[in-house]
């Protein structure tokens, strides 16, 4: 088994996540950063920027890599005739890696080195996501129930999310911690459902393609030659 394969990768972003968001919150000297967004985690040279920082790059890059199984997924279920997915084969593995890349510049580019550059790379994460839930409907749609019922709620929490933003009853905070993990959920049933796509063509089942042939007197044996 391939190491693509093997390694849940979005899984392990999100425990780092889970880990260094947590760990900058608790070593942080701004008590008001939940005010404003997770992002003033990073910008306060203290242990908390290197946990969130740190935590950002490692989990970007993660991220990253899952696009290498979905890629192949893809290909697989295009080769076996999904609709489709020959161009989501090309445009979802490249939304995924701009997502990882922009988390990466995040933590590289934190709010107290510039504060412009690390909007432009916050919004490029934003748009990533939302890209790729685009994405999953003009493409993906159909390939499992579980994923379009994830992608669905997705979408409805963005756009909750985004609605309470503007109305001023959720803080920008809480909206990146629901957009994000909402993606966070889609992207990682999207990779469990890649690693399990056909890797090729779909082989009709015929007696040669189980190594048999067929006698008119002994009827169907097992031979050592496939035809």
């Amino acid at each position: 088994m391939r190491w693509h394969r093997r390694v849940p990768f979005v899984l392990t972003a999100a425990g780092v996540l889970c880990a260094s968001i947590p760990a900058a919150a608790l070593t942080t000297s701004d008590p008001l950063w939940w005010l404003s967004c997770f992002s003033r985690l990073g910008a306060t040279d203290d242990a908390s920027s290197m946990f969130f920082n740190g935590g950002m790059v490692l989990a970007g890059t993660v991220i990253g890599l899952s696009a290498v199984p979905v890629m192949r997924g893809l290909r697989g279920a295009s080769a076996a005739g999904f609709r489709d997915t020959g161009a989501a084969s090309v445009l979802v593995p490249l939304l995924i890696a701009t997502l990882g890349l922009s988390l990466i510049l995040i933590g590289m580019l934190p709010l107290s080195f510039n504060v412009f550059a690390h909007e432009r790379v916050a919004n490029g994460a934003l748009a990533s996501s939302a890209g790729l839930l685009l994405l999953h409907r003009r493409y993906l749609r159909g390939l499992s129930r579980n994923l379009d019922r994830i992608a669905m709620g997705a979408v409805v929490i963005l756009a909750l999310g985004m609605a309470g933003l503007i109305a001023g009853v959720l803080t920008l905070t809480v909206f990146e911690g629901l957009a994000f993990g909402s993606v966070i959920t889609w992207l990682h049933a999207l990779e469990m459902r890649a690693k399990h796509f056909p890797t090729g063509p779909a082989t009709p089942f015929t007696a040669n393609s189980q190594h048999l042939f067929l006698s008119p007197i002994w009827g169907t044996r097992r031979s050592g030659v496939t035809v």
